[in-house]
């Protein structure tokens, strides 16, 4: 055996997970390192291990087989799936396997049986390139890198905990594009929790936050609303809007929610805060929206602070003073730009941030931003040249799809490469291809 795999087992009977964990599945390479009742708890332990065959079965309560089936194919496109079925469930075994299942097992399952699937599987497995996995593996880390990049800029923006200085870097580092004029943030809450009606264990808070932290994804981001993040602790939904937002939409979003009312135990209520025509006023619409629900005592509900920012007042509140002058030694700093930019030009392929880049030639990311602007250009503007640049190159060559040229240039979200390269050469990336300049 070239590596051990690791195996989750998914099935809404104790009995049939007790009995499969038993398994001697370290006679074929496997080890079963952990069990699930259920797709969503499936999802949640794949979000924190590593996992690399999933056993399960069809029928299960809040999220079935054939819909984890779905979302690991989307998310985990590596994971093997083998499905277990009654005779009943047979048609669906069928669909699954035509999905992109590995096989199937029938319920009641024989364990000699059990071991020529496995066997079969691993033996494919072991065929695998270890250079395929390794890049799999590496693309996993840059997308948890730059989700956890967007995550934290977005609640600095909440917090008004950001500088202007800042804030291009940090929304490239994310891939968090602001170029709207008409912001506003809601703040959705669990009735049960805020309102102290209700308390939650560690385990169960944990499969809450990640299934809303999923919804949201699925029903915000992806829709190109915005970008949303969930706070851990109790369960709270911040979502940053980046164009005005239809009270169906809200709607929508609340009804999504409920989808899963028998883990959340709760009612679902949400405040829409002011709107902000700058960035530097997102924090502004996030606090009025706070104000509102800590006021709204109704539940099930969703509420709207009318109007908008105070734009001088909050712009006043936000201002950051600059130096009239700054000495530099252009000539050391020159040595320290080209350094820089040669280190770049290496390793824009990947996600890079100031920080690291900073480190690279011993100075603060402060100093090395400041750097950059003498120049003639930021950091981020250079960054960004040089991965469109590259951008521009491979999509010459029909040999490449455009996601992969996304991987190869250093960004995670495709929706995310698609805006920045259609404000760098005003087409799509397909437009590009199919009439380059």
């Amino acid at each position: 055996m070239f590596t051990i795999y690791n195996l989750l087992i998914v099935d809404d009977e104790k009995e049939i997970r007790e009995g499969l964990s038993t398994v001697e599945w370290n006679e074929l390479g496997i080890r079963a390192i952990g069990s699930a009742s259920h797709g969503l708890e499936a999802l949640q332990f794949i979000s924190e291990n590593s996992i690399d065959i999933v056993l399960t079965d069809i029928r299960m309560p809040f999220m079935d087989g054939i819909e984890l089936m779905n979302l690991l194919v989307e998310r985990y496109p590596f994971i093997k799936i083998v499905i277990l079925s009654g005779y009943s469930d047979f048609s669906y075994a069928q669909k699954a396997v035509a999905m992109g299942a590995v096989d199937y097992l029938l319920k009641p399952t024989q364990l000699e049986s059990l071991f020529q699937t496995f066997e079969r599987l691993v033996s494919k497995m072991d065929a695998v390139k270890q250079e395929e996995l390794r890049k799999a593996v590496l693309l996993r880390k840059e997308m948890i890198l730059t989700k956890f990049l967007r995550e934290e800029f977005i609640v600095q923006l909440l917090n008004n905990q950001i500088s202007l200085d800042e804030m291009e870097q940090r929304a490239s580092e994310g891939e968090v594009i602001l170029d709207s004029s008409d912001y506003v943030v809601a703040v959705i809450r669990l009735d049960r929790i805020s309102l102290q009606k209700e308390k939650y264990s560690e385990k169960n808070m944990k499969l809450i936050t990640f299934s809303l932290d999923n919804i949201l994804n699925d029903v915000w981001d992806k829709k190109e609303h915005g970008y949303h993040v969930v706070n851990p602790e109790n369960a709270e939904c911040y979502l940053l809007a980046k164009k005005e937002i239809p009270e169906s939409e809200w709607v929508q979003v609340k009804r999504e929610i409920r989808k899963v009312t028998g883990l959340l135990r709760s009612t679902i209520s949400i405040a829409v805060g002011t709107g902000a025509q700058e960035v530097v006023n997102i924090h502004c619409s996030y606090d009025s929206a706070s104000r509102l629900l800590v006021q709204t005592l109704e539940e099930d509900t969703i509420v709207h602070h009318k109007g908008n920012v105070d734009t001088e007042e909050s712009a006043s509140r936000s201002h950051i003073n600059i130096p009239n002058y700054v000495f530099v030694d252009k000539k050391e700093d020159s040595v320290i730009i080209q350094k820089c930019k040669q280190y770049i030009n290496n390793n824009f392929q990947r996600s890079i941030t100031l920080k690291e880049v900073a480190a690279h030639v011993f100075v603060t990311p402060s100093h090395l931003s400041m750097l950059f602007r003498v120049s003639g250009e930021s950091y981020i503007q250079y960054l960004t040249k040089q991965r469109m640049n590259k951008a521009v190159e491979l999509l010459k060559d029909a040999k490449y799809k455009v996601y992969e040229i996304v991987e190869m240039t250093g960004y995670s979200d495709q929706t995310y490469f698609t805006e920045i390269f259609k404000k760098y050469t005003g087409k799509t990336p397909l437009e590009y291809r199919s009439k380059p300049d």
